[in-house]
């Protein structure tokens, strides 16, 4: 059994699409990747204040949990943004 209680519950593809963006509120994607239609596997967010980057680290997380999945969120200084998105795409990695 899941978490959730779910004998054979799996594990979302992604982060919803729709849900990510009642999450940004302040924020501003530069960029988005898919891990299937609808489903967000990486975005790239700037937010106008680290009280509003925390607040949306948080949620993610636990919106993640109630999905039956991880969120991992690295938070990076603006400027080292896209970059830091290239390197772990190089690597295969999926960042949120």
């Amino acid at each position: 059994m899941t978490r959730q209680g779910h004998a054979h519950a799996e594990p979302a593809a992604g982060f919803p699409d729709s849900w990510l963006d009642a999450l940004i509120g302040a924020g501003s994607v530069f960029s988005r990747d898919y891990a299937a239609p609808g489903a967000v596997s990486t975005v790239g967010v700037q937010f106008p204040s680290t009280f509003h980057a925390e607040q949306f680290c948080l949620s993610v997380r636990q919106m993640a949990n109630l999905l039956g999945t991880r969120a991992h969120v690295h938070k990076v200084p603006s400027h080292q943004a896209r970059s830091t998105l290239r390197e772990a795409e190089r690597h295969g990695s999926r960042l949120l």
